[in-house]
This record gives C-alpha cells, structure tokens and sequence, in this order.
C-alpha cells in the first residue's frame, strides 16, 4: 500500500492565483484582438474607399479602444 501523498499547505491559493493569472491575461489578449480587429477593418476600408485621410481607421481604431474598455469593465466585474 502506497502512503498518501503529503498535503501542499498552499494548494488552494496558488491554483487561484493561476486561474487570475489566466484570466487577466487572457482579458488582455481579447482587448488587444478588438482593437486589432477594428483597426484592421479601419485600414481595409480606407484602402477600398480611398478618402486621402485614413479617416476610418482613426475613428474605428477609437471604438475599438472605446469597446475594449466597456468589455474589461464588464469582465472585471464579475
């Protein structure tokens, strides 16, 4: 018969810290995508439109900031 493995003191707490750890990331990587996203589409349409001014990019790139926000705001505050 095996003995039972010792018990980890902290175990609890660190698996709660990787799984903000994680959390937290990926809220970070999901913001970046939406800015991204919005920017890419910016530029797309400045190429297919052709205005002189990348006007959509600037303005799509700011509701992409702007969108980004509101969803960290709704993320965290679960």
């Amino acid at each position: 018969m095996k003995p039972a493995p010792p018990d980890k003191p902290n175990a609890g707490g660190l698996r709660k810290g990787y799984n903000a750890y994680l959390r937290y990331s990926g809220l970070g990587l999901q913001m970046a995508g939406i800015i991204l996203a919005a920017i890419w589409g910016g530029r797309w349409l400045d190429r297919w439109l052709s205005p002189g001014f990348p006007a959509f990019t600037l303005v799509l790139a700011l509701l992409g900031i702007t969108g980004a926000m509101l969803f960290l705001f709704k993320e965290t505050r679960r």
